[in-house]
């Protein structure tokens, strides 16, 4: 439903004509009314799993209409046959893309892409680009160039990047998209958003990713650890004030002050865990000046020869389409001091997961032989009973001695009894080059299966990769009882 402008506190108003629109009252009343209307809904293209040229042939068919917007694998979606809903559609099952509203997906595009001087500001790819006009640096922070240039950078390298507040994951997985060989650590301080996290970065594919759950300033204790760090702050919302109501009507400065805080908190924790030469996005999906000038600037003053600001910008919802958000790109140049105003934190050895025992490995190699799949590129750990693989890195192997993720990697199955029984997902996940492909007959016993019932007959002994309109949707084996196949598509993706 939309909001009516009365519904807006009439501090929020003044600061902001006090702050941005103060000779431009027609600006303000754009700005306000920005705040009250739903936006377009957007979707992401997951390319890790499918290109955008073949995500376009399949929306194509599906009878969906996408219009491009200024980030290349973000579209605006318009289906006219709702049959079922976005969700629920087996392309956004098995993870192929992603909704996400625009801004939303701004952050990792820019932590992605490098500057170097020249005449404009320009984000340039394979698919699209789009040019932003450089803006003047506020007062207390400093800029390398007067103007910028941004061009895609070979992400290639194996980094350790960290997601510092991740949930519900969307950026999580597009950080795993834009840096394709890195490995992802992403960490959400509420335990309560740790399900969301877990279940998107699953369905979206998380060979590469490792998930923890430490408040902020845990990443202190890790000095000159990461390559790159993604901190989306937790923020007052007021770019999304369409979406929520009480951001605006509450509106407060000692709130934002109280956010603010946190939000420099978490900044210093971040620069000190990043590598020296590393690089920082810090975003919000506000627009005052106190969560973002102000808690850059902050930390500009404690580390003045070592903070460089790279880029920055401020968003507006009436002039871009989308929510109002905040970016600054921060590079570190030299290493700062150890902490002296507090004890840094003990950090306990993870002894809970440990590298795949002997037993264990003969045994998973007796299924890996069996049914063709090549896990060479990864390393292997037990978690319990799980059977944990995360592609090869050097630098996440040394980071699991002292930090206990909650999820590592692809879970490849469970060993009870001397047993393996493979996870469904790895037949959506792996080539699977020995074993047999059962192709879904039709819409409805599609259906029938990702609503959690058997399907199929007279089966035999052996698994098979279940396959419908060219997408891989998993592996399954026979119940013995009745020879259809044991449904284990995860419940939390199946069709209510």
């Amino acid at each position: 439903m939309k909001k009516h402008k009365s519904e807006i506190n009439e501090r929020f108003v003044e600061y902001f004509r006090e702050n941005f629109f103060a000779d431009k009252p027609e600006e303000l009343e754009k700005f306000l009314e920005s705040l009250t209307k739903p936006l377009p809904k957007t979707i992401r293209v997951n390319t890790t799993r499918i290109s955008v040229e073949d995500f376009k042939a399949r929306a194509m068919r599906n009878n969906w209409t996408l219009t491009p917007t200024n980030n290349p694998t973000v579209f605006r979606i318009d289906r006219t046959e709702i049959k079922i809903p976005l969700g629920h559609t087996l392309e956004h099952l098995l993870g192929y893309f992603y909704i996400q509203e625009l801004s939303a997906s701004m952050s990792v595009h820019y932590l992605a892409e490098r500057t170097s001087e020249n005449l404009d500001f320009r984000v340039q790819n394979s698919v699209s680009s789009f040019t932003v006009p450089p803006r003047t640096a506020h007062s207390g922070t400093h800029f390398s160039h007067e103007s910028l240039r941004w061009d895609v950078q070979d992400n290639t390298l194996p980094y350790l990047i960290l997601d510092m507040a991740a949930s519900p994951g969307g950026k999580t997985t597009q950080l795993a998209e834009h840096f394709p060989t890195s490995i992802i650590v992403a960490n959400e301080p509420t335990r309560d958003r740790m399900a969301q996290l877990v279940s998107n970065t699953e369905r979206l594919g998380n060979d590469r990713i490792m998930i923890t759950n430490y408040d902020g300033g845990f990443y202190s204790n890790l000095p000159e650890t990461f390559d790159r760090i993604l901190l989306d702050a937790p923020c007052s919302g007021e770019g999304i004030g369409f979406k929520e109501s009480q951001t605006v009507k509450y509106w407060n400065l000692k709130n934002i002050h109280t956010i603010a805080r946190l939000q420099t908190k978490l900044l210093d924790a971040a620069f000190r865990a990043l590598k020296t030469g590393g690089e920082i996005l810090y975003s919000t999906c506000t627009l005052n000046k106190i969560e973002n000038e102000g808690v850059v600037n902050e930390i500009l003053n404690r580390y003045p020869e070592s903070f460089e600001v790279l880029f920055e910008k401020r968003f507006w919802p009436q002039d871009e389409g989308s929510g109002g958000f905040f970016v600054c790109k921060i590079r570190k140049n030299t290493t700062i001091e150890k902490m002296e105003d507090k004890k840094p934190r003990a950090i306990k050895t993870n002894e809970e997961v440990i590298p795949l025992t002997k037993d264990h490995e003969r045994l998973l190699s007796k299924f890996t032989e069996t049914v063709g799949l090549d896990v060479s590129n990864h390393s292997l750990f037990e978690f319990k009973r799980d059977i944990l693989a995360i592609q090869k890195n050097s630098a996440a192997k040394a980071l699991l001695q002292t930090v206990f993720p909650i999820r590592l990697g692809q879970k490849l199955g469970r060993i009870e009894e001397g047993v393996f029984t493979p996870d469904n997902r790895i037949g959506r996940d792996f080539e699977l080059k020995k074993t047999p492909i059962y192709e879904i007959r039709s819409e409805q016993e599609l259906d029938d299966y990702l609503r959690g019932k058997e399907i199929g007959e007279n089966l035999g002994e052996w698994y098979f990769v279940l396959r419908y309109d060219g997408l891989n949707l998993g592996i399954e084996s026979a119940n013995p009882k009745n020879n259809r196949f044991t449904n284990t598509f995860p419940r939390e993706w199946q069709r209510k």
